[in-house]
């Protein structure tokens, strides 16, 4: 009897080792580096874009005028992975949901909108208008769904189980696009000013002012961390003076570049607390 139970709990084990091997991830796909994904869940859907502009979603699929969108987005540019993964059906969305949720809390991420069922609107209005996925097409009454930025990173994650059990979650993810000394120009030359990526835009920047030997610009810095205005504009003019030290070590002539530290007094839109631009002179 004991000998039957083994061969039986051995064939349960071989059988169940055979199903997770089974579940393999789409060729060429990885998962996010801030978000692991829900335990034994696997991706049937991956795709990387560089996007103009994507409409991060803040409100509820609405009808608007025949258009079906977010009844409110707000519209960001940048580097686009989306990542669609099937969840093991003994779990349900609001579970992985929870996950993420957890996750996105130790990031310190701001939630921008966060709904669950019916009122998020319409399932088919997400899977084919909003996330062109069609296997997130799902019961009304089992979605879930939430935008958020955690740093520089934008999401908009949703969950949903559809009419044959089968539960899946769904990221689109929007970095800052890389700079280039391409992309530098293009800014600079279409607008004048162009912001940078902190310490990773010293060689776009380098490129650009090598090429043209002539050109003067200004390095500006923004801060709008908690703290005192003098002592704001003094870690902004130290920020601009240390990454136009870079480009000085590099060669570029000290007299083409100024500094500015405007601490907090930086009249436009900005989702990043702090931040430098280049503009030229």
């Amino acid at each position: 009897m004991l000998m039957r139970i083994r061969t039986f709990l051995q064939l349960g084990l071989m059988l169940l080792s055979f199903t997770v091997q089974a579940e393999t991830d789409v060729a060429g796909s990885s998962d996010p580096r801030q978000l692991p994904r829900f335990p034994l869940s696997w991706i049937v859907s991956y795709s990387e874009h560089n996007i103009p502009e994507y409409a991060l979603a803040t409100g509820p699929m609405r009808k608007i005028e025949d258009v079906i969108a977010p009844e409110q987005s707000k519209g960001v540019k940048g580097d686009l992975t989306r990542i669609t993964y099937r969840v093991p059906s003994t779990h349900n969305p609001e579970q992985v949901f929870n996950y993420y949720m957890g996750l996105l809390k130790n990031l310190k991420a701001e939630v921008l909108f966060q709904c669950s069922s019916r009122q998020c609107g319409s399932s088919s209005q997400w899977a084919n208008n909003y996330f062109d996925v069609a296997e997130l097409y799902g019961l009304d009454r089992t979605q879930f769904f939430v935008s958020a930025m955690a740093g520089n990173l934008k999401l908009a994650l949703y969950s949903v189980q559809r009419g044959n059990r089968r539960v899946y979650v769904h990221l689109d993810l929007i970095q800052p696009l890389k700079q280039s000394a391409e992309t530098l120009a293009v800014d600079l030359r279409q607008q004048g000013v162009s912001w940078l990526n902190d310490a990773d835009a010293i060689e776009p920047l380098f490129e650009y002012l090598t090429s043209n030997p002539t050109q003067k610009v200004l390095i500006g810095s923004y801060s709008r961390a908690p703290g005192a205005l003098d002592t704001l504009l003094q870690q902004s003019t130290e920020t601009a003076e240390a990454f136009t030290q870079l480009l000085i070590d590099a060669g570029i002539d000290a007299s083409r570049i100024e500094t500015v530290g405007v601490g907090p007094a930086l009249p436009v839109e900005r989702d990043l607390p702090s931040g430098l631009w280049v503009q030229l002179r």
